[in-house]
């Protein structure tokens, strides 16, 4: 396979990944845009989600070959504040990952 070819599909998968991240972010987001957001501030948010995990996922798949992506990574790395908790499974799939599984 030419790298031409493989970096095209490279960049397509990323895509794809960051509008499926970007779905599930935008899913697990519903209740608070019941809440607090109405349809027309969440269609100028989805578009900026999606951006942004998508430029995260290429930047952090350019490390080695891009300062600028290494300058980018490192500077969003060192800015995650302290008090921020660490990730969980979204409630919903984990209790069924669970039930599933058997736990």
């Amino acid at each position: 396979m030419s790298k031409k070819i493989f970096t095209l599909r490279a960049t397509v998968d990323m895509k794809i990944f960051s509008k499926y991240i970007a779905m599930v972010v935008r899913n697990a987001m519903e209740d608070f845009h019941c809440k607090h957001l109405s349809d027309a501030q969440m269609k100028e948010l989805n578009p900026i989600i999606r951006n942004a995990v998508y430029t995260a996922i290429y930047a952090h798949q350019a490390i080695g070959k891009s300062e600028m992506s290494e300058n980018f990574v490192e500077h969003h790395l060192l800015s995650i504040p302290k008090y921020w908790e660490e990730p969980e499974l979204l409630k919903g799939f984990k209790e069924a990952d669970e039930k599933l599984s058997g736990k």
